[in-house]
């Protein structure tokens, strides 16, 4: 436990990474919670199935920049359910000293400028559809399969795996 504490004192944001469903929002639930900071979910901030690509784009123009400038940052979320109207406000306070963001693609090569702290969460394929399907609903499921294939395109291209610092496998475990 302490040598966690000594990793993230200094660590000012933590990004959570990894394919869908292997727990990102869990754990990273758990870690804001504990820290008592900020969570930015990038669901938030995909622009529908096809938004992997500019959603790191929009988390730092939205969040990252004026964060790290100590202004406060505010954007409308991505409403799923009604295909792309706006959502629920999000805000982030600009007194927020440490901010935990997670979701497929939060942390790009471009994310290295702000020297995060990565976690990359992984785990069998099958578990990971299953534990998606069961948290978001069947509604998602014709989706699943391009989402796959973009974020695995997107990891492999952006080496995130390898460029993280904690690396968790699942391993089908729930919990």
């Amino acid at each position: 436990m302490g040598g966690r504490r000594l990793i993230l004192a200094g660590q000012r944001l933590i990004l959570v990474d990894g394919p869908a469903g292997a727990g990102k929002t869990t754990f990273a639930t758990g870690l804001a919670d504990g820290l008592a900071v900020p969570l930015i979910h990038m669901d938030d901030l995909y622009l529908g199935w096809d938004g992997l690509e500019g959603a790191f784009g929009r988390l730092e123009d939205l969040v990252l920049g004026p964060w790290r400038a100590g202004a406060g940052a505010r954007f409308s979320a991505y409403d799923w359910q009604a295909g792309g109207a706006h959502g629920p406000w999000v805000s982030v306070p600009g007194s927020a000293g440490r901010l935990v963001v997670e979701g497929c693609g939060c942390a790009p090569r471009a994310a290295d400028r702000y020297s995060p702290l990565i976690v990359w969460l992984d785990g069998p394929a099958a578990w990971r559809r299953s534990n998606a399907l069961e948290r978001d609903g069947a509604w998602e499921a014709p989706y699943l399969d391009a989402w796959e294939l973009a974020t695995t395109a997107h990891h492999g291209r952006e080496r995130t795996a390898a460029r993280a610092h904690i690396r968790l496998n699942r391993a089908g475990n729930r919990g």
